[in-house]
């Protein structure tokens, strides 16, 4: 069993080369018996099982099915730009929605830890409001009532200010604190025995191997890229995750 980890790709529309890269990499990539991880904002806007992104993202959607009809797992955590929509997968046993941080355990004892990672900065007091606000069963309903449209409406604006606030806080404060709060974040998961740690939110690409006493680990951001396709695989008997690209 080979497990593949993909994250923040921010899909805009599912007709878009890097919706078709995501499709190809389901054809070509997964097979029966694999594992695919799925870090959150795998679309740049997908609230609730409405019928606008359906249609939006029908492609993709084909695609994350057809693979786990054939027998590929796929779980697939909940971001800060796609969430409340488990019921897109109803009936799907081999699609699996986080809408929490998971783990997953591997043979030999290994395990895996995945998080979106937007909740590691504390300090972010502004969106740590903000989800709390959106990430709830009263959100949840009010979004079930609402027009497909009008959620469309406000969640692409919303979508804009999130991604412009997010560059702005890279941007002033600087990378390396980022990097050390995340890196910190994920040392500690490995004292907790976890050999994997898989974030995501940041835009940041790292892949550090961690010491921690008798703990050894790795911690895993695939960043964001608008180019080409960013994905990781462990491969059966390798130590750590392998990344690589699809044009």
């Amino acid at each position: 069993m080979r497990v593949f980890f993909l994250s923040d790709l921010h899909l805009e529309h599912g007709d878009s080369p890097a919706a078709r890269r995501f499709c190809s990499f389901f054809v070509s990539e997964p097979k029966r018996g694999d594992m695919v991880l799925l870090g959150g904002d795998i679309f740049d806007l997908l609230v609730g099982n409405k019928a606008v992104f359906r249609s939006r993202y029908q492609l993709v959607l084909a695609a994350l099915t057809e693979a786990g009809a054939r027998g590929v797992q796929i779980f697939y955590l909940e971001g800060n730009h796609d969430f409340h929509f488990a019921g897109l997968f109803s009936g799907q046993t081999n699609v699996l929605v986080h809408t929490e941080d998971f783990s997953i355990s591997l043979p030999q004892g290994r395990r895996i830890w995945v998080t979106h990672g937007d909740l590691i900065d504390e300090e972010d007091s502004g969106y740590r409001f903000l989800r709390a606000a959106t990430k709830n069963a009263p959100f949840r309903a009010f979004v079930r009532a609402m027009p497909g449209m009008l959620v469309d409406w406000i969640g692409s604006r919303s979508s804009g200010a999130s991604r412009k606030y997010t560059s702005g806080r890279v941007e002033n404060e600087g990378t390396d604190r980022l990097r050390r709060i995340y890196l910190d974040y994920a040392r500690g998961k490995v004292r907790e025995g976890y050999r994997h740690v898989l974030v995501g939110h940041s835009h940041l690409r790292d892949q550090v191997l961690i010491e921690e006493g008798d703990s050894r680990g790795e911690y895993l951001n695939l960043g964001f890229c608008s180019d080409r396709l960013l994905f990781a695989v462990l491969e059966p008997g390798s130590e750590f995750f392998a990344q690589r690209e699809m044009e």
